[in-house]
Parts: C-alpha cells; sequence; structure tokens
C-alpha cells in the first residue's frame, strides 16, 4: 500500500472526522451518484465536504469504510454505509501531493474499479 493508502486507512480506523477531513485539499471536489430527476450532488470544497458528512452523521448514518483496491494514486474505497444506501456505493478516492483532491463516487464496485485500471489498447 502506498502511504496515502495508508494514512486513509488510519483515518478510518481513528473514526474520527477531523482526521479524515485533515487528509483533504482545502479544494477538494466530491462528485455524488447522480438521482433520477436531479442534478448530481457536488461538494467543491473541505468545508462543504465536512458539512455533508456532519449532516449524515447527525441523521445516524455510519460507515465502517474500507479500501479495496489501489493504483497509481487513486484507491478504491468500500464505504460500509448503514443504513445502506439504495445501490452498492464505492468511492474512488484520488490524491496529488499527499492531499485529497477528488472523492467519486459509484452505484457499484465494478464501475469503481474500472475507473482506477487504465485503459486497454485495442491492436493496431
Amino acid at each position: 500500500m502506498s502511504a496515502d493508502a495508508d494514512r486513509l486507512r488510519e483515518a478510518f480506523a481513528s473514526r474520527q472526522l477531523d482526521r479524515l477531513i485533515g487528509l483533504m485539499d482545502a479544494d477538494v471536489t466530491w462528485r455524488g451518484i447522480q438521482p433520477p430527476g436531479e442534478p448530481v450532488p457536488h461538494c467543491h470544497d473541505r468545508d462543504e465536504v465536512r458539512g455533508v458528512m456532519e449532516h449524515a452523521m447527525a441523521e445516524g448514518t455510519d460507515g465502517r469504510p474500507i479500501i479495496v483496491a489501489e493504483a497509481g494514486d487513486s484507491v478504491v474505497v468500500d464505504p460500509r454505509v448503514e443504513p445502506p444506501p439504495p445501490v452498492d456505493l464505492h468511492q474512488v478516492i484520488t490524491f496529488r501531493a499527499g492531499r485529497i483532491v477528488l472523492i467519486q463516487d459509484y452505484p457499484d464496485r465494478a464501475s469503481a474499479m474500472a475507473a482506477i485500471r487504465p485503459p486497454v489498447a485495442s491492436p493496431a
């Protein structure tokens, strides 16, 4: 595992929101999954991400996230959210210079895994 993934795993294990938020770049982006008929949920900075997470916790949402894959500067996370969301939510978390710069939600593990795999070149 990379140093970034190790620090992320430690933040998850601590169960302290401040440790996770502390890994994020001030301008982190979090793109959610588009609910039918609604715009894509989108956070544009660390304060917005904190607000969403604090609101979810206040509503009783809990998570025990684990890293399930890693490629380059990105990791795939299974958030293991309770109560479970209506989709098999997985996230790709991308680091730059040791800071989380992007959290991208996916509706299942397969699509999150596909997002971190390099494209296969077609034979000429």
